[in-house]
């Protein structure tokens, strides 16, 4: 224990971390929330999520722009009538000048206001000009990132000569905005038992408001169009009750150095009045695990696309860039005063053929070098009603579609239903649409209502029917699941929150049997509460708590699991340091606990809980001279019930694990 306790104090004077704020709390709600929903959440990174977030929050929205106000919707931090009142608002009183204007716009209380405060500036709406390429870099900011982190504890991988590169994961990011008009920027990452230096380099250029140029994109991008279900290459947020509109930006750059969810190329948006003509090119290379090579070593064949990004072993990097991926196709939107319609096409070309090793549930998966898929979307916002949906359909001719409304009789609440069906034939290579389980073989009805009942204080209820008509992994018949959430708000001030959430789940999913085709499906029911607070203590502490517990009703297998923990924010107004801890304590015998963790900028980290044991963190930030910042962070996870961690390559000796980062931080 001591070897442990030692780092943490020699580090404690190094570590900070910012206060938290109400809007904070939401996103790490979202991402909580899609993580309990992933059957595959230990492997999904969220970093691009991460990454537009804090972008927003260092580039703040001009709340006298239509299209930036957009972005609100698409982190569900406000609904979309919000949106429509404030460019009511302006419409005839012309622009907003000042925070407390906001609170003459119906539908905005104290709640909404104390999210919208940190996001959001006051400008005059921005003219088409050209600028000089001298003001543009003369007025930009740079922003230079330097990362390495390490498990310090020697794993399976390394102990076996298996990994053929060092334990440390680097990564070096710089990036330069411009007055709204100019985003550039490049990432070298390196993950943890790599040997190349640069396994992964990114590059990207964006332009905005070039003429009739709206947007113009070299290098790594983002594309999404409509509600995901015909394109949508990047992740999007999960909303917490509310609208689920999506109204995101046609093309974003990629900065993050996820190694999967990007596109690669040129995309550009032509703007003529209401008319918005995107065109795109994206050539990338990409894993896939190759079965058939040809007489030169080349791959004829491959029966999967690699999503890790790792290359740390021989077979790995055998699979590194073993194909050629294309993409190419445009987006024609026709936008009014409070609706849109769109349509989109798209073609992936494969330099070699994709055939998946037969398996019951992969029947229906894609099989070839060429997938095209078009789609229509729309949405029409009138008053209180907004009515959003698209349709889609793959060259097989399988459909895929989504429709909802969301209905606001009054200020203070809302309803949405959306319905939702995805073909188990349809096929897809960059969709993100709502769904509980992926945009394939899968149909439901979704229903949410939001209602704040008092001053600062709002009710959230969100109940999911999904149900599949094939098989799945998890599944080997076709399967139901029933998903409710209810939960309590309280806004105390701009800083402080607590909320109550029940949620019981019952989905259906395989038995113990071995034999894939004597399985039986039985019934996990899962019901949580969990309590968590937020709330300033003095003018430089914020504590955070939270208590969750766990009853699971799995037929072969009962129990509970817990998860409390602790959290101490160390933030002294005027001084250029700050702090934050975790303690936890877990006990999870019957799956995964999931909580947010802060972390260096624009970093991602989620705790993932299994077995019993104690969490501690530290991680701070200090502000030096000339730019300068330092971001460190360094974990220990103590287990009582278990002599090794991991299994595979990943296996760690013991029941401790500690691992840290380091980030330098240089802006001008």
């Amino acid at each position: 224990m001591k070897r442990i306790l030692t780092p943490l104090l020699i580090m404690f004077p190094l570590l900070a971390f910012t206060q938290s704020d109400i809007t904070d709390e939401i996103i790490i709600d979202q991402i909580e929330r899609m993580l309990e929903n992933d059957d595959n959440a230990d492997e999904l990174d969220f970093t691009d999520l991460i990454e537009n977030y804090w972008n927003i929050c260092e580039n703040k929205i001009n709340i006298n722009n239509a299209e930036e106000l957009n972005q609100l919707i698409e982190l569900h931090l406000v609904n979309v009538f919000i949106i429509e009142n404030i460019n009511s608002y302006r419409k005839n009183f012309g622009n907003i000048m000042m925070l407390n204007e906001l609170t003459m716009i119906e539908g905005i209380d104290e709640m909404t206001l104390n999210i919208l405060k940190p996001l959001i500036c006051f400008e005059k709406p921005s003219e088409k000009e050209i600028l000089r390429v001298k003001d543009l870099w003369k007025f930009g900011k740079h922003q230079t990132i330097f990362q390495v982190e390490q498990c310090f504890n020697e794993k399976a991988g390394y102990k076996e000569d298996k990994y053929l590169g060092s334990p440390q994961k680097m990564l070096l990011r710089y990036s330069f905005t411009s007055h709204n008009k100019l985003e550039f920027g490049f990432a070298m990452e390196k993950d943890a038992g790599e040997k190349n230096m640069l396994d992964f380099v990114s590059f990207h250029c964006v332009l905005h408001d070039l003429k009739f140029v709206k947007t113009l994109a070299l290098g790594d991008y983002q594309l999404a169009f409509g509600q995901g279900v015909t394109l949508g290459s990047g992740m999007a947020f999960a909303a917490s009750g509310g609208s689920l509109l999506r109204k995101s930006k046609k093309i974003r750059a990629s900065k993050s150095a996820n190694e999967v969810r990007y596109l690669r190329g040129v995309a550009t948006t032509l703007n003529y009045k209401n008319l918005d003509l995107t065109i795109f090119y994206s050539n990338k290379k990409a894993d896939a695990n190759v079965s058939v090579i040809d007489s030169l070593g080349e791959p004829l064949v491959v029966t999967s696309l690699q999503q890790s990004g790792l290359h740390r072993t021989e077979s790995e990097l055998a699979d590194r860039h073993a194909i050629t991926q294309q993409l190419y196709g445009g987006n024609l939107s026709y936008r009014g005063s409070n609706f849109q319609i769109g349509y989109t096409i798209h073609k992936t070309l494969l330099s070699c053929e994709l055939n998946p090793d037969p398996r019951l549930y992969n029947t229906f998966y894609f099989r070839g070098k060429s997938l095209v898929n078009q789609g229509v979307d729309f949405y029409y916002v009138l008053r209180k009603i907004a009515f959003y949906g698209e349709a889609a359909i793959s060259d097989n001719k399988a459909p895929a579609a989504l429709i909802g409304t969301t209905v606001q009789p009054a200020g203070y609440i809302d309803f949405t239903v959306l319905y939702r069906y995805y073909d188990k034939k349809y096929q897809n290579f960059y969709c993100n649409a709502f769904a509980s389980g992926g945009a394939r073989n899968e149909r439901g009805l979704y229903l949410s209502t939001s209602i704040t009942f008092a001053p600062r204080w709002r009710l959230i209820a969100t109940a999911d029917y999904p149900q599949s008509d094939w098989v799945k992994t998890s599944a080997y018949a076709p399967s139901r699941a029933q998903d409710y959430n209810l939960q309590i708000e309280h806004q105390i001030n701009s800083k402080s929150l607590f909320f109550i959430q029940l949620r019981y789940k019952d989905k259906e999913k395989n038995g113990s049997s071995e034999n894939t085709y004597m399985r039986s499906l039985i019934h996990d029911r899962k019901m949580s509460l969990r309590f968590h607070v937020t709330y300033p203590v003095g003018p430089d502490f914020t504590l955070k708590n939270r208590v969750e517990y766990i009853v699971s009703k799995d037929v072969p297998k009962n129990g509970t699991c817990y998860l409390i923990y602790q959290d101490i924010l160390y933030n002294p107004e005027n001084h250029p340091y700050s702090l934050a801890f975790r303690y936890a304590l877990f006990d999870s015998p019957i799956g995964a606990v999931y909580a947010y963790e802060n972390d260096v900028l624009n970093a991602f980290a989620i705790g993932s809980f299994y077995h019993k044991g104690v969490r501690i963190y530290l991680l701070g930030k200090v502000k030096l001279r000339w730019g300068l910042a330092i971001n460190a962070k360094i974990g220990c996870t103590i287990y009582s019930d278990v002599n090794e961690i991991g299994s595979g390559l990943e296996k760690i000796e013991g029941n401790v694990k500690t691992e840290g980062k380091l980030q330098l931080i240089w802006k001008l």
